[in-house]
């Protein structure tokens, strides 16, 4: 392959000392949520005096504001300004040559798209010239209708004639749609696969493919000998999120399993330079995160009668809670520290990796750990009628807060679906779902009575009923832990009461609703649960 062509180049001088090729790799990126801190470093023997470095193959779309360099001697401290410094540092990009330059795998996909862009003019023509034949046999089949009919009114008479003729045209016609359909088909095929390379095509383009970027590092030292050089910036195009994995092992059979739990950074890149053998750094800093004031406007007051009637509706509402809390601790004389929950991290990857510039995502891991796990079945039939495996765990293991972010489920040795989790800290309860149990069988249903009103009383009743039905199907006997609601009343003029002799277990709800059963289901075994409450309102009320 041929060496690039520079038709254009940008410098803010021209140099007076021939530079020096420094070859300094990426060594350490510190990923944010929508770009990127880039650092080089290199050691270097350098002669007393001014020394211009070259630094080759720079993302060409790094922030100029953002470049900054720094000498030190080699393997000492940062040097005295009298004896080393940088005296300036800037960005030359070069726009390139292309078309012949390019990698040979660009050059056979550009050559596949002309060829396939010449196949989609070529079927377009001809499906083009198939219509406007399909069209004249439409035109002519109805001039051999209108000649029968001419022929019929004076008398003719040739039925064979006319068959064969109608024949001849309908089975041109059926032919030629034949053929447009079938170039219609290809032309759809070509243009999916047309599409396809275009997506490829954009996949693997470089953006140094177009431009070249160069960072020159003049420096000045008193006296010869080796030093290092480091030269970072920020580039946009790229950016990462947290991604999980959880596995649930049975170490011991009838014992609870143990979940281990892995965190992993996904990294997307397209900046024009290749992160090889680095060392990832992750934050969740937002640097470009800006706030604007509220836009005030006017808020006009105004007095209405109020109504006689009370008009009420029935809502959604979705228990608010700070999550499951956390671990029990160890009571201490020493004071509690301070919460750095909304504190910015910066979470290091366990390893070095590499990450090729080309916009797909590549994880890279975090941290892991083994957590203990306590499991149950849990049943809220009303949302799904499916008994859910639940399991809960404490984050006191991985000694940094888990990210929100989606999880996979890893169970049984093979996947068995996705999740995801909300910010935990470090010490607290979190639970994971793991999907349906296929041994356990839902049937839930729900009856309301006619809507009675007493003939002296200006308060109106219904009456509520729910039936849940549990069929194991399997040997294995399991606890499941089933929740149903029961409305909650904010006004007084509407009240709602558990029937206890209609319910299971005479059970009661909470504040917020629920009544909570724990049922033993056998192997093979069945039960049963009911719910029954009465809604009573008073005559004022409407809506409901």
């Amino acid at each position: 392959m041929t060496e690039p062509t520079l038709i254009e180049k940008h410098e803010s001088a021209t140099p007076s000392v021939a530079p020096v090729e420094l070859k300094a790799p990426i060594v350490e990126v510190t990923v944010l949520e929508d770009r990127a801190h880039v650092v080089r470093r290199a050691a270097v023997e350098l002669r007393a005096g001014l020394t211009r470095l070259r630094v080759a193959g720079v993302a060409p779309v790094l922030a100029d504001k953002t470049l900054c360099a720094a000498i030190a001697p080699h393997g000492g401290k940062a040097g005295d300004g009298g004896r080393e410094r940088v005296s300036d540092v800037r960005v030359r990009r070069s726009r390139l040559v292309l078309g012949d330059d390019k990698p040979e795998r660009a050059r056979e996909l550009q050559r596949e798209r002309d060829r396939l862009s010449q196949r989609l003019g070529e079927l377009q023509a001809a499906r083009e010239l198939a219509q406007h034949h399909e069209t004249a046999l439409a035109g002519v089949g109805e001039v051999v209708v209108q000649d029968i009919g001419v022929d019929v009114c004076y008398g003719g008479e040739a039925p064979k004639q006319w068959a064969e003729a109608l024949a001849l045209v309908a089975a041109r016609e059926h032919k030629v749609r034949e053929e447009r359909l079938a170039l219609d088909f290809e032309i759809v095929e070509v243009e999916a696969e047309l599409a396809r390379l275009n997506h490829r095509i954009g996949a693997t383009a470089q953006v140094s493919d177009a431009v070249a970027a160069e960072v020159v590092v003049e420096v000045w030292v008193a006296t010869a000998g080796a030093y290092a050089v480091q030269v970072d910036y920020v580039v946009p195009g790229a950016c990462w999120r947290p991604y999980h994995r959880a596995q649930l092992v049975e170490l011991v059979k009838g014992a609870d399993p143990v979940l281990h739990f892995s965190s992993e950074g996904c990294v997307w890149q397209n900046t024009g330079e290749d992160w090889s053998d680095v060392q990832l750094i992750f934050s969740t800093e937002r640097p470009s995160l800006g706030t604007e004031p509220p836009q005030l406007a006017s808020d006009l007051l105004f007095v209405q009668r109020k109504s006689e009637a009370v008009v009420v509706e029935a809502r959604e509402q979705e228990v608010q809670t700070t999550g499951l809390g956390s671990a029990p601790k160890q009571r201490s004389q020493d004071l509690p520290g301070i919460d750095d929950g909304g504190e910015a991290l910066s979470l290091r990857a366990s390893a070095r990796a590499s990450v090729p510039s080309d916009g797909r995502p590549y994880r890279v891991p975090l941290m892991s750990g083994t957590l203990k796990t306590t499991s149950e079945h849990v049943l809220m039939a009303e949302l799904a009628e499916a008994v859910i495996l639940k399991t809960t765990h404490v984050n006191d293991r991985l000694h940094h807060p888990i990210l929100a972010g989606p999880v996979d489920l890893i169970k049984n040795g093979g996947f068995v679906g996705r999740t995801s989790v909300l910010f935990i800290a470090p010490g607290e309860n979190f639970a994971i779902g793991w999907g349906p149990d296929g041994a356990v069988r839902v049937q839930r249903s729900v009856t309301q009575a006619r809507e009675e009103r007493g003939m002296l009383s200006g308060w109106a009743s219904q009456i509520h009923k729910i039936e849940v039905k549990l069929s194991n199907l399997g040997p294995q006997a399991r606890t499941v832990q089933v929740s149903e609601r029961v409305p909650v009343s904010e006004i007084e003029k509407v009240k709602i009461e558990v029937d206890a002799t209609a319910t299971s277990d005479r059970a009661r709800p909470d504040n917020n609703g629920l009544v909570r059963w724990k049922v033993e289901l056998p192997g093979y075994g069945r039960a049963s649960l009911n719910l029954g409450y009465i809604v009573r309102k008073h005559g004022d009320v409407v809506g409901i």
